[in-house]
């Protein structure tokens, strides 16, 4: 599973510019396109060919290159981004969640909220906008279930995974301290069995420093490895069980549920213990 970002939104950019070019008509960037010349991160490899949309029916077909697909097209279901006519960020997510699922709909929903490429009351007028259309319930239910705090696709198809398996929902990116200070912002948190979910393991100490946590620059793996394990020292210091995952366990919701149920019982347990002393 790949997020696609970064120069991957002006090559694309590119390549749609010249479909629409070609095909002379008045077309438009949509679906997995528009996700990507948005930078709207996608599971999987992104389909081969474009995917382009009019209000033209005479005009639609499939093309060597592309896909070019009858739609309706108000004036606001419509942007343009690198130079490119596409579908608004707040039509894109809705679209992927109608067409491709509600595990597609929350990655794009979460992305999308937490990138400020769209707001929830977008979201919320692009649903009632597409009322009556195929694919609408999964497209609200993506849409409810979307958190802004989501910081990658491994968070959104976790946060999926733990709904699945009817856990309860944790707290996402909670900033936790001490008497001394923050020590920083972890993914996921079950206050009530004091257990926290990291899903991504060190990746994220390789990035920028988030909100809570120091920024030191020039930092060698084996200083983030010493940190991180500070880290979790002061972390258990304070009560909390950790359970870290990556890719692995995320597309196994039934084994990522059996650790997160196994680090429940030990934390209430470590919990009871405390309060019975």
């Amino acid at each position: 599973m790949t997020a696609v970002a970064g120069d991957d939104e002006r090559e694309h950019a590119l390549a749609v510019v010249g479909a629409l070019l070609a095909l002379d008509r008045d077309a438009v960037a949509t679906g997995t396109s528009a996700a990507r010349i948005l930078g709207i991160p996608l599971l999987g490899r992104p389909h081969a060919n474009l995917a382009l949309a009019t209000e033209e029916a005479a005009a639609c077909g499939r093309r060597e290159d592309y896909v070019l697909r009858r739609a309706t097209l108000p004036p606001r279901h419509r942007t343009v981004r690198h130079g490119v006519a596409i579908t608004s960020a707040a039509r894109t997510v809705v679209d992927l969640a109608r067409e491709r699922g509600f595990v597609h709909g929350v990655v794009a929903a979460d992305a999308a909220l937490h990138r400020g490429l769209v707001s929830p009351s977008e979201l919320d007028r692009m649903l009632r906008d597409c009322r009556g259309w195929p694919g609408l319930d999964r497209a609200r239910r993506a849409v409810a279930f979307a958190d802004a705090a989501c910081e990658s696709v491994l968070e959104s198809v976790s946060r999926i995974a733990i709904h699945q398996q009817e856990l309860p929902a944790p707290r996402t990116q909670v900033v936790l301290g001490d008497a001394y200070g923050p020590i920083g912002r972890v993914d996921f948190l079950w206050e009530h069995a004091g257990v926290i979910g990291e899903a991504d393991g060190l990746t994220k100490y390789l990035a920028p420093a988030r909100a809570g946590e120091a920024s030191t620059p020039g930092r060698t793996t084996r200083d983030i490895v010493r940190a991180e394990k500070r880290r979790e020292e002061q972390l258990a210091d304070l009560g909390y069980e950790v359970v870290r995952w990556g890719w692995e366990d995320a597309t196994n919701p039934p084994r990522l549920a059996h650790r997160l149920r196994a680090a429940f019982a030990r934390g209430l347990e470590r919990r009871r213990g405390r309060v019975a002393s």
